[in-house]
């Protein structure tokens, strides 16, 4: 492959044209990014920043009111949703709300069954969260596995739209080849992990997030937030497995053991949690419209 076409799809390339073809992150969007990567934000500054954009804050309000978090009553300020909810809980609401707009481009096609793409992300969003609160991980870091799992596959989304003829070919040989081999073959090395960490580092991304875009397709064992890793990547092994979504491609085999051992979680508790996917499923679908 000569030069052109290698630059054709570099990173460098696909960071050009996430400037010159997507929105902005708005000042709002990006001023949120910046307070949610601040972990001395305080609920004044969050609530200020959201109240700036009247549509985000709709949003935010219409999730928090959802069956996905099932309040006893209706909450009609930021500020109550944050002593109900809690500050990182309202942080992750609002980027997601922020991000999931990026991808509302007017007459913007796409090749991939949306509806069953949001599924898969917000199968793997539960599954996360659900195997983080089995884990005992702090409550405020919960609602940062969900986050992680909603967006792991973004750069598929990026891939769609830059590349819209080498992405159907990718979607014709994955079945055959698998996914990231496919995506090799087509963008001459690149994959949507790789384009899913640069466009996490362009919107500065946090490092976990940036990670679970870049690395959800590995079983990292050791290194920094490794654990918050392996539980995206397994998550995503365990939804592909269960056909929760759209998978491009299936998963065969059995799990590697060791990730139960690492993540210390059993078999049984992964059952239960698969057992009542799709009713959670229903419940978050409130994400899916903001």
């Amino acid at each position: 492959m000569n030069n052109i076409a290698n630059s054709k799809y570099s990173i460098e390339k696909i960071v050009e044209k996430i400037e010159e073809k997507m929105p902005s992150l708005s000042p709002t969007a990006a001023k949120v990014i910046e307070l949610v990567n601040n972990i001395n934000c305080s609920p004044l500054e969050l609530t200020k920043v959201i109240k700036l954009d009247p549509v985000l804050s709709a949003k935010v309000l219409k999730v928090v009111n959802s069956s996905y978090f099932a309040l006893p009553q209706k909450i009609t300020s930021l500020e109550r949703a944050i002593i109900m909810l809690g500050l990182n809980t309202i942080k992750n609401l609002a980027l997601s709300a922020a991000l999931l707009s990026q991808f509302e481009v007017k007459g913007q096609k796409y090749l991939l069954d949306m509806k069953e793409f949001w599924k898969h992300s917000l199968a793997v969003g539960i599954v996360a969260k659900k195997i983080a609160i089995k884990r005992n991980i702090p409550k405020t870091e919960i609602e940062d596995y969900f986050l992680a799992g909603l967006i792991h596959d973004l750069g598929l989304l990026i891939e769609n739209i830059f590349y819209p003829d080498e992405f159907a070919s990718i979607l014709k040989k994955s079945t055959e080849i698998g996914l990231i081999n496919a995506e090799e073959e087509e963008l001459n090395k690149l994959n949507h992990c790789k384009i899913g960490k640069a466009i996490g580092e362009k919107w500065n991304l946090s490092q976990k997030l940036i990670n679970a875009l870049y690395l959800h397709h590995d079983l990292p064992m050791v290194g920094e937030n490794f654990e918050f890793i392996l539980t995206i990547s397994f998550a995503n092994i365990i939804c592909k497995k269960n056909n929760k979504g759209l998978v491009i491609d299936k998963i065969s085999g059995e799990i590697n053991p060791i990730i139960f051992n690492i993540l210390n979680i059993t078999e049984e508790t992964i059952n239960e949690i698969v057992e009542q996917l799709d009713a959670e499923i229903e419940k978050a679908q409130e994400f899916l419209k903001i």
